[in-house]
């Protein structure tokens, strides 16, 4: 992976939240399979944004975190905000995740909070 573009701390692990039907397809392959929105540049958060992603964009659905071992991503991370928006994650760009970068993948049911 190249390094940031920026002089911010690269976290060994970064985190991706998908869908389970995401996940299931992409334990077929090689790489993580992401839909379009995925474009031009993978989201992905640090651990103590998981919360405000999940609360924002998964009430009510299924999903699964998969923690991702930075080292083993391919592509140039940046550290910036998301367009319109003014907090900052870090984006893949140019890139893919290797499922085994994938350290660990954790399934949360929609009826987990209930």
């Amino acid at each position: 992976m190249n390094k940031s573009e920026n002089t911010t701390h690269i976290p060994s692990y970064l985190y991706l939240i998908v869908s389970k039907k995401v996940w299931d397809k992409s334990l077929k392959v090689d790489e993580l399979l992401l839909p379009s929105h995925h474009r031009p540049f993978i989201h992905l958060a640090k651990q103590d944004q998981i919360s405000h992603v999940t609360k924002k964009f998964w009430a009510g659905a299924d999903y699964v975190i998969l923690k991702i071992e930075t080292e083993k991503m391919i592509g140039r991370l940046v550290y910036e905000e998301n367009p319109g928006g003014s907090n900052r994650y870090f984006h893949l760009y140019d890139g893919t995740i290797p499922l085994d970068a994938i350290t660990e993948a954790t399934f949360v049911s929609a009826n987990s909070y209930q």
